[in-house]
């Protein structure tokens, strides 16, 4: 008897632990979340915001974001629409910044839904995430050129010094 109850006080004791640990994790995940509330504040619709593109969704030399403005909150999630359209995802206060002036107005976002690697290609000076180039050994006069049949003009990055009429 005296092992059952010696084995029954160890029980209580670990799962006395084990609700006080609960109840301080429950602690800090509020103090952590009253902190991150804190520090950034509430947007407001039609606030204009900075949205940081994904190093994996542009080229180097575009933008690094892009501005939206806040088209609706619930529940602190935002819907963000852009200049191309609205973005589907749903983002919370720490994802954007909110700028100081106004670049975009509720009314000049259009109905569609675009994803944000959409609308950083769109936005992009090179057409997307990476370098569009050719390696062609010809002159580039024909439409097997990947630039001239996009109808760009090679670059130093194509083909290096070869000749090329497409320059």
């Amino acid at each position: 008897m005296l092992i059952l109850d010696s084995l029954a006080l160890r029980i209580q004791s670990i799962q006395d632990k084990r609700d006080e640990s609960v109840k301080n994790l429950e602690i800090q995940a509020s103090k952590m979340k009253q902190a991150s509330e804190n520090r950034f504040s509430q947007g407001k619709v039609g606030e204009s915001v900075v949205i940081k593109i994904p190093d994996v969704d542009r080229a180097r030399s575009d933008f690094r974001n892009i501005i939206g403005v806040i088209l609706s909150v619930n529940n602190n999630m935002y819907e963000i629409g852009t200049s191309e359209g609205r973005l589907p995802n749903l983002y919370s206060r720490n994802q954007f910044t909110i700028c100081k002036e106004s670049f975009i107005e509720v009314n000049d976002v259009p109905q569609s839904n675009i994803t944000l690697r959409e609308v950083a290609r769109k936005l992009s000076n090179l057409g997307g995430q990476g370098y569009d180039r050719c390696s062609c050994l010809q002159k580039c006069k024909t439409k097997k050129c990947k630039c001239k049949a996009a109808g760009r003009l090679c670059t130093s990055k194509c083909h290096g010094s070869n000749p090329c009429c497409n320059k």
